[in-house]
């Protein structure tokens, strides 16, 4: 059966609006992939921004040094000896305390403690 020439152009038109349809939504998907991928981009910017910023203002993380028990050591005297006299000792071994895995003040020579930096 032949088609009439109003058929022929009907398909011809429904052709090129499926044709159209698909262009478009390539296009759509093209614009979402970019914008996910630019959201993607943003978000390990601004995640890597505040580990800088982080690493910058945590100074006691990073300026630590560590300290051999000798016999006689305790605490005190180690926090009076390594830092400056304008710190209070008492908050001093309070952060030793803090830093490194004691449960008490009780050291023995031999064992390493890590200092903060103030």
């Amino acid at each position: 059966m032949a088609m009439t020439a109003r058929e022929a152009a009907a398909q011809a038109h429904r052709r090129q609006v499926s044709r159209q349809r698909r262009s478009a939504r390539r296009r759509r998907l093209r614009g979402l992939s970019r914008l996910v991928l630019l959201v993607a981009v943003a978000l390990v910017a601004v995640g890597a921004g505040v580990r800088v910023a982080d690493a910058a203002s945590n100074g006691r993380a990073y300026c630590e040094h560590t300290y051999l028990v000798r016999a006689g050591d305790t605490l005190w005297s180690v926090a009076s000896r390594t830092y400056s006299g304008s710190h209070d000792p008492r908050q001093l071994v309070f952060l030793i305390e803090q830093r490194n895995p004691l449960t008490n003040a009780d050291i023995r020579p031999g064992e390493v403690l890590i200092l903060p930096i103030l």
